[in-house]
């Protein structure tokens, strides 16, 4: 009897065991509720993907349709300007980069055609026109360069130009270049027009970008100066000061040769080409000595230096000049000429732009940048700031 009543304890504890392992196996009704429920929430997940997926493409196709087109800003510099306006075009395209505008490079050509060639070569353009039909109204007053100009600025704009950036020849043609910028653009409203590398007195004007002619002038004098010891005779060559920024560039080297009393300055010989130039070059030292040409402009410099190079005074007359042409680079090199004052053209492309952009995007501008001038000569004319500087096409 005890040994069966054990029998029956030990039944009971194996069903006690067994009951307590099915509990055990047996699935939490709690945590099967949470699966269904992560069960239910991935999939509203799927399908909430899907919607989002779905409506940002339908999204996207209407914002495809209303997406603006890049401003198209014109570049109008005067034709055959050599490395300056190359490096101007080269920083006007490097900020048309960053701000995603279409540069359009327009070279004003005094003939019956001017080339467009815009940042993107496969929308080149190439047109005709006659110039009274382009202009609108008699313009026999201006000189065929000044034409050109015009002409060129007239078909920017006919080709939906937002923005000009002008190097312009006079204070006439940019009187008229403003007033066609006002009057032509397709959308009603006037075309900002930013000035490059020149002063002058025109209303209408956005944005001046240009050096500070009279410290660049002061900079030629002194270093004429320090070239003579402080004693010599000087003589000015350049055109006719007609330009506010010559006018300037002429006072500055005034101001600082005025400091020296040992300095004698002869009147300035006016010329405006490389020929007339030298041939005043010529007169000059025919009739007294010069120890020292400060050149105003390119042309200037170059025709002196082609007279110097003609009597062999290369190294017996200096010469401080204005820019930064190819040919007067490797005159600079070779000792021909002694200083040059360089601007850098690089920025003034790539700030006008960016005005130009500022402008076009309801952006404060400023009135007026004022480039950095650089006093080059043979030994530091390879130093890596002067390289940028005089090479910018270089990379």
């Amino acid at each position: 009897m005890i040994k069966r009543n054990e029998d029956k304890d030990k039944d009971k504890d194996k069903d006690k065991d067994k009951a307590i392992i099915r509990r055990m196996v047996s699935p939490d009704p709690i945590k099967k509720f949470g699966q269904s429920i992560l069960r239910v929430r991935s999939c509203m997940g799927i399908v909430a993907t899907g919607c989002c997926l779905f409506l940002g493409t339908a999204c996207g196709i209407s914002n495809a349709d209303s997406v603006l087109p890049p401003p198209r800003v014109a570049l109008i510099t005067p034709a055959g300007t050599g490395e300056l306006a190359e490096a101007i075009r080269l920083g006007a395209e490097a900020a048309a980069k960053e701000n995603g505008a279409e540069l359009l490079t327009v070279e004003a050509f005094p003939s019956e055609a001017a080339a467009y060639a815009p940042s993107n070569p496969d929308s080149t353009i190439h047109q005709a026109r006659e110039l009274q039909e382009l202009s609108g109204q008699d313009i026999s007053v201006y000189s065929q360069r000044e034409q050109a100009q015009i002409r060129a600025v007239t078909l920017a704009l006919e080709q939906g130009a937002s923005a000009l950036l002008v190097d312009p020849l006079s204070e006439k043609a940019l009187s008229d270049i403003i007033q066609k910028a006002q009057t032509m653009n397709k959308s009603g409203m006037s075309v900002p027009v930013i000035v490059l590398n020149d002063e002058f007195p025109v209303e209408g004007i956005t944005s001046v970008i240009s050096m500070d002619n009279v410290e660049a002038g002061r900079q030629a004098g002194e270093a004429m100066a320090e070239l003579l010891g402080g004693r010599g005779s000087v003589a000015l060559l350049g055109p006719d000061p007609v330009n506010p920024g010559l006018i300037h560039r002429e006072q500055g080297v005034m101001e600082s040769l005025e400091q020296y009393p040992g300095i004698q300055v002869e009147p300035k010989s006016v010329c405006s080409t490389r020929d007339v130039c030298w041939q005043a070059a010529k007169q000059l030292l025919d009739q007294q000595q010069v120890d020292g040409f400060i050149a105003l402009q390119e042309p200037a410099s170059l025709g002196a230096a082609d007279e110097l190079h003609r009597r062999r005074l290369e190294r017996q007359v200096n010469i401080v000049g204005f820019g930064s042409e190819q040919q007067q680079l490797e005159q600079l090199q070779e000792g021909v000429f002694q200083h040059l004052i360089v601007q850098n053209g690089f920025s003034a492309g790539y700030l006008g732009l960016n005005q130009a952009v500022a402008r076009l995007s309801n952006q404060q501008v400023q009135a007026r940048v004022t480039l950095e001038t650089k006093l080059v000569s043979t030994d530091n004319m390879f130093w890596m700031d002067n390289q940028k500087l005089l090479f910018p096409f270089v990379q």
